[in-house]
């Protein structure tokens, strides 16, 4: 038996070491797209992805004192709540990362707890784009939001079957006590 030695050209080598650098960094890149492709991402609205001006949920108030003050009121916000008003709704930082999800065709949707309205398929869709799913609370429903929240993830998981076969669930929202709803039905919630 004899001993055969490899020849080793210095080129070869560094080209085959080349290849692989470029498999590996091929892997690696496509990973953080496959890495989130079967999760489903759940946003909230209202201070969460959408603030909508002060003139519109803030009463103006005058004191001798104090002079003119903003103060919230619940009455003053449903007084403007149309669509037009609704067009005025700043976005915060957290839409352009729900966008990139929608971009890369991932399952993103809505639980919100405004009252549905007959435009409100017609501002997401100018507003956001086209969600796969989109959850509003229904006329003269005054349950409270985390309760109305986690029945929407109930009627999502059975109108949907994608919930039933997701990695993970992820759900942001401005509420601790909707954020420790969800973290109790193993959705993973992130405070805003």
């Amino acid at each position: 038996m004899s001993d055969y030695k490899q020849l080793e050209l210095p080129f070869i080598v560094e080209h085959e070491r080349g290849v692989d650098y470029q498999f590996d960094r091929y892997f690696r890149h496509m990973e953080a797209f496959n890495r989130d492709a079967d999760t489903v991402f759940i946003y909230d609205l209202d201070y969460t992805t959408f603030e909508r001006p002060k003139i519109f949920t803030h009463k103006p108030t005058y004191s001798f004192i104090g002079g003119f003050k903003w103060e919230y009121s619940l009455a003053w916000y449903i007084f403007w709540d149309c669509f037009i008003v609704s067009l005025f709704d700043k976005p915060l930082p957290l839409l352009k990362d729900m966008q990139k999800h929608m971009q890369l065709g991932r399952k993103v949707g809505i639980f919100s707890a405004r009252s549905v309205k007959w435009y409100t398929a017609l501002w997401v869709r100018l507003k956001i784009g086209k969600v796969e799913f989109l959850k509003f609370r229904p006329k003269n429903d005054n349950t409270k939001d985390d309760i109305l929240k986690e029945r929407y993830l109930r009627e999502c998981c059975e109108e949907h079957p994608f919930f039933a076969y997701a990695s993970r669930i992820v759900a942001w929202d401005d509420r601790p006590d909707i954020i420790k709803m969800y973290k109790q039905n193993d959705v993973e919630g992130f405070l805003v």
